[in-house]
């Protein structure tokens, strides 16, 4: 196992010094482990497997999304159930017909025995008076519509208005509580109409002819104002208006909002003020008070959009924004967050985080595990960077994604970042900087016990002296047997040219462990890949080694994928292990998974440590800082230095091999066998700053 800091290389100001880092870079093989042999025990509700866990911790659950995300759906509160209704939009560009409900806690779909047909562009608004929600409109892919559908908290019905609006999209409806009516105004529509106001009295369609109105609006919004009671229009136009229910009055606030297509505003009651949110995919929130508008600044901004929906949750007390098209991010969200009048907060999504920064060891004891269909699970690491391990009582469901991969190595990471390794894993090295800013070519060198060398040198032909290599530096560690659980290492930074940087390496990909005393289903995937890697204009990284996972239950089951490769599928060198009395997994694998009975659960992550403890007689401090700017360790002269490395958990007589990255080579020391618990390697070392990395495998 390695324990490294590994930062973006940089020449040395004129003072020679050289820095180290505190590795405990460890490799460790499994002989052998003692098993339980013999014919699998007869499946019953309870096998004999206790996965230790006290359930302390209760059960972890994961707030439930709509799969796939939306955007140029339509949504509206319905206050009688207490409900926010989403119907229909698009998922991967493919029209929807379904419902969805929201509690202010998860996603429901539910399954009516009427519908509407598949649409996306309609609006809904929720009729007070009648205790029922009016969509109307939409496109349907090939013609645009003009049916009117309620919804009464159980199923749809569809109107037969006597007079109905032409058919049309991206319409604006609102509901006018003051004269009991949903208002529509404009929209597309191949009639024209887009200037057109018309109310619903539950029963029909009715066309009004104000002395005054709006011109004509296509993707805008309307608003009702309850304390004003009056409804509000703004949209792409850039224009302000108001109805009273007989005529539109425009107003003409200083410092409006900007024109833009496709924003959403609501009414929030307990401010008594109109929240307009993006639209033409800025990302700015505004609030109409009646006579000003006001641009509001939160401490988190959500992404701009367009084809998001936005409702008024009354139960929440907060606006609700949910999907949308983010330019650059998801092109059909299915994030959901809330305004409570002065922030944003994020709610849930496709991606939901655990956080491991409160629990040193990595060790939770839950009950039950459930992660929900759409929902892909990522980690925040604990500063021990200990794998993860989800321990359960009760059963494990899978039907989302749960991802502890190493990051890719992208060319647009900050200075001196590296591509992070998952929980367990370790981090890619960073590219080399432009010869012309550092005077050197070298990159820095993958951390973990198996961390990728760095590109040395600017040359195409042989390519392995310009390209870091992949997470296998030492070869694939590790065992079959995942004792100790480890996850993988970084790829190298490839070397610079005169004018660009070299690419980044990938992370290694985490490890983890799930345990449960019953069952672990697995209907959706469980990822430890490696972090793969892009050209950089000079080099490439190198691919980050893939993780571990760990599956030990009573059964596990199962159509779901397990991954742990190394940056790209034709890269397996990561580890899988699945232990169960019976086994029935039938997804994809990569690397195929080792099998076995579940063994008793013993202490994992104590696994053995090596610590650089002086460079050239001066003590390094505990631990390095890894700061470029203040090395962990200055001396004067180049030329041979003794490097003290001490063990802990690793047998005496095991070799220790020590490698050097400096601004223009690589160099390898050793082996020299740990003694007491301690090696001393000399190395000649050349002035400038390097990073030291110290490996040592062996049997237990």
């Amino acid at each position: 196992m390695t324990s490294s800091i590994n930062t973006q290389y940089q020449p040395d100001p004129p003072m020679k010094t050289q820095r180290t880092s505190n590795t405990g870079a460890r490799l460790l093989v499994v002989a052998g482990l003692l098993l339980l042999v013999g014919p699998a025990r007869a499946v019953d509700p309870d096998l004999p497997y206790s996965s230790g866990s006290t359930g302390a911790d209760g059960p972890l659950t994961f707030r439930q999304v709509i799969p796939g995300g939306r955007t140029w759906g339509s949504m509206a509160y319905d206050a009688a159930r207490n409900r926010i209704v989403l119907f229909g939009g698009q998922v991967n560009g493919v029209n929807q017909s379904d419902t969805w409900l929201f509690d202010g806690v998860n996603w429901t779909r539910v399954f009516p025995a009427n519908s509407p047909v598949p649409r996306y562009g309609h609006r809904m608004a929720y009729d007070a008076a009648r205790q029922q929600v009016v969509l109307f409109g939409g496109h349907r892919g090939d013609i645009r519509l003009n049916d009117t559908w309620v919804w009464d908290g159980t199923n749809w019905t569809q109107k037969t208005p006597a007079n109905s609006p032409s058919p049309r999209e991206r319409h604006a409806m609102a509901y006018d509580a003051a004269r009991q009516e949903v208002v529509l105004h404009g929209g597309n529509s191949a009639a024209g109409g887009n200037a057109e106001t018309w109310t619903w009295n539950g029963t029909d369609w009715t066309l009004k002819t104000p002395a005054t109105s709006p011109p004509g609006h296509n993707n805008s919004a309307l608003a009702y104002d309850a304390a004003r009671q009056e409804v509000l229009l703004f949209g792409n136009q850039g224009q302000t208006w108001v109805w009273n229910g007989t005529t539109w009055t425009q107003r003409s606030p200083f410092g409006p909002p900007s024109p833009r297509n496709f924003l959403t505003m609501d009414y929030d009651p307990v401010r008594q003020e109109v929240v307009l949110f993006s639209g033409s995919n800025q990302s700015d929130t505004w609030t109409w008070n009646g006579t000003a508008w006001t641009r509001k600044t939160p401490t988190r901004q959500i992404a701009g959009r367009q084809g998001h929906a936005m409702a008024w949750h009354g139960g929440l007390r907060r606006m609700v924004v949910f999907g949308g098209d983010i330019p650059g991010v998801d092109s059909w969200s299915a994030d959901t967050d809330f305004w409570n009048g002065t922030d944003w907060a994020f709610h849930s999504g496709k991606f939901q985080t655990f956080n491991m920064t409160g629990r040193a060891n990595g060790v939770w004891n839950f009950t039950a595990i459930n992660v929900p269909s759409g929902v892909t699970v990522v980690f925040q690491k604990n500063v021990q960077n200990t794998p993860v391990r989800w321990l359960a009582t009760e059963d494990v469901v899978i039907n989302g994604a749960v991802d502890v991969s190493g990051e890719f190595g992208a060319n647009n990471l900050p200075p001196g970042v590296p591509a992070r390794g998952g929980p367990g894993g370790f981090d890619g090295g960073r590219g080399g900087i432009r010869v012309s800013a550092s005077g050197s070519f070298v990159g820095s060198p993958g951390q973990g016990p198996g961390g990728g060398a760095p590109g040395t040198a600017q040359q195409t032909s042989p390519e392995n002296l310009r390209d870091g290599r992949k997470g296998e530096y030492d070869g694939v560690y590790g065992n079959a047997f995942l004792q100790p659980l480890i996850g993988g290492s970084g790829g190298g930074g490839g070397a610079s040219n005169n004018d660009n940087d070299g690419g980044n390496g990938g992370g290694g990909g985490g490890a983890i462990m799930i345990a449960s005393s019953r069952d672990i289903t697995v209907n959706g995937v469980i990822r430890a890949n490696g972090g793969d890697l892009e050209w950089s204009g000079a080099s490439q990284g190198g691919r980050g080694s893939g993780g571990a996972i760990l599956l030990r239950a009573d059964r596990v089951t199962g159509p779901g994928t397990l991954q742990a490769f190394g940056g790209n599928t034709s890269f397996p060198n990561g580890r899988i292990r699945v232990e169960a009395y019976v086994r029935s997994l039938t997804g994809a694998q990569n690397p195929v998974a080792v099998v076995g009975l579940p063994a008793a659960s013993g202490e994992l992550n104590q696994v053995g440590s090596l610590t650089i403890v002086s460079v050239d007689g001066v003590n390094v401090v505990q631990p390095p800082s890894g700061n470029l700017t203040t090395p962990d360790v200055v001396f004067s002269d180049a030329g041979p230095v003794n490097v003290v490395v001490n063990g802990t958990g690793i047998p005496d007589g095991t070799p220790v091999n020590l490698r050097v990255t400096t601004a223009n080579s690589v160099i390898n020391a050793g082996p020299v066998n740990l003694q007491n618990g301690t090696a001393t390697l000399t190395v000649t070392v050349p002035a400038g700053v390097g990073t030291l990395q110290a490996t040592a495998q062996f049997t237990q």
